[in-house]
């Protein structure tokens, strides 16, 4: 699982950075006010990408984060700014950034372009992590084929097999990240990515056919879109 560090001393916003970054399948070790945290967790631990703010409390900034990583670390970073000023953005390029981001930050946003990250720098993250309880279960997420629910149990389907999972349909698909799952009916969704072919009325996976409710065949469409 690819480790992301966030630096950004807005508590509020960087809790909800987490929360989109975990949802999408990635881990958020640590979470930096300053540049002196942020000097810590990268001394302690590597990571994959660094989302840096521009502007951080105390007398350095991002930019000075950002000068030190290039010099020790050599970690890819991508800025988090509300500041649209293009001289200030110029300075920006001059650290070499992945790419940067303008505040209010959406979660699609964040994400794809993390994705589009990795994947250039052939570090695309492809896991997904399912909490049950106290339990985790990790799995790939291009091995995932679809999940079938019975009452309080929901079988999940992948090419190395299946696994019966006490959690519902509803929560499982909490646990992808958005629209990475398609619910087709009220027992069973599938990977967006492992449907062979659909109709109006069935979508199919593998040897697998399953019927898509009337009540859910607009979302499945505007989902596949």
């Amino acid at each position: 699982m690819k480790k992301i560090l966030i630096v950004e001393d807005e508590l509020m916003i960087a809790g909800n950075l987490e929360r989109m970054l975990k949802k999408h399948g990635y881990e958020v070790p640590a979470i930096a006010i300053d540049f002196d945290e942020a000097m810590e967790a990268l001394e302690r631990e590597p990571f994959d990408l660094v989302l840096l703010d521009i502007n951080l409390s105390g007398e350095k900034g991002g930019m000075d984060v950002a000068h030190e990583i290039n010099k020790r670390y050599k970690t890819p970073f991508m800025y988090l700014t509300s500041n649209t000023n293009k001289s200030i953005l110029e300075k920006l390029k001059e650290t070499k950034p992945v790419g940067y981001l303008s505040k209010p930050i959406q979660s699609a946003t964040l994400t794809t372009n993390i994705d589009i990250i990795f994947e250039s720098l052939g570090l695309r993250s492809r896991e997904i992590m399912i909490h049950i309880g106290s339990s985790v279960y990790c799995y790939e997420l291009d091995d995932v084929l679809y999940a079938q629910a019975d009452h309080v149990y929901t079988e999940l389907f992948h090419k190395n097999g299946s696994d019966v999972l006490r959690i519902s349909l509803h929560g499982l698909l909490e646990e992808f990240p958005h629209h990475e799952m398609i619910r087709v009916n009220r027992s069973v969704a599938v990977r967006r990515k492992a449907i062979d072919r659909m109709d109006k009325t069935h979508v199919y996976v593998q040897d697998k056919v399953f019927k898509i409710s009337r009540s859910l065949s607009d979302e499945v469409s505007d989902a596949l879109e």
